[in-house]
């Protein structure tokens, strides 16, 4: 067996920072080899310790034990997105656009390129059997909010009514609209729209217990 490949420690955490992004966790061990491509996790281990050594990562015992502390900017392949406050997705909560700082996300995830996109936490669960790209949109995590005044009757969207925020699906029926739950727990209800509302976007893309992205965020 051939000596594994060496990599700079800009690549190594360049790939802890795109797993992250992509699973809302750090990698374990075993995953991070897989992800580098290198056949000992003694490598991994080596390039860890090196990293820790540089004040670039701080570990602790468990299989995830690992966290960044250094902001890794990809820039030509990621783009700063504006984490901007929470959205219920149950109760309707005052929207208070309190700027909590910028995630940066592969380009992939923001499509098209031209549009503006926004990060919302999420809080609650009556849109937790949604789905969105395959993953379900629960509490704790992070959605992507393409930014737009209007939306298709099916889109899952960030709607406004009277100051206050939701997520929900809308639907269009016979002169009016529904913003409509998805949701394993039967007390969450369609709103009827019989009033003035606003389309703030629509929800384009989960991260996955997007909490732990906050570890990452740029101030």
């Amino acid at each position: 067996m051939g000596k594994d490949k060496l990599l700079t420690k800009e690549q190594v955490l360049a790939t802890i920072s795109r797993w992250i992004l992509h699973y809302g966790m750090p990698p374990t061990v075993e995953e991070l080899r897989r992800a580098l491509k290198v056949g000992s996790t003694r490598t991994v281990l080596r390039y860890l310790r090196w990293l820790e050594d540089e004040g670039d990562i701080e570990r602790w015992p468990g299989a995830r034990g690992l966290r960044l502390l250094k902001t890794i900017k990809e820039r030509a392949e990621t783009l700063s997105v504006p984490l901007v406050g929470e959205a219920p997705a149950g109760s309707l909560m005052v929207a208070e656009e309190n700027l909590e700082g910028w995630v940066r996300l592969p380009k992939e995830f923001l499509a098209p390129p031209s549009a503006k996109f926004f990060l919302l936490r999420v809080r609650g669960n009556s849109m937790n059997k949604a789905t969105v790209e395959g993953e379900r949109i629960e509490s704790g995590d992070l959605v992507v909010v393409r930014q737009q005044p209007v939306a298709r009757s099916g889109d899952i969207v960030v709607a406004l009514i009277d100051g206050e925020a939701t997520i929900k699906r809308l639907v269009q029926g016979q002169g009016y609209f529904l913003l409509k739950p998805e949701s394993t727990n039967p007390t969450h209800k369609p709103i009827i729209l019989n009033q003035d509302f606003h389309v703030q976007g629509v929800i384009s893309r989960v991260l996955k217990k997007g909490s732990e992205l906050l570890n990452y965020l740029e101030q």
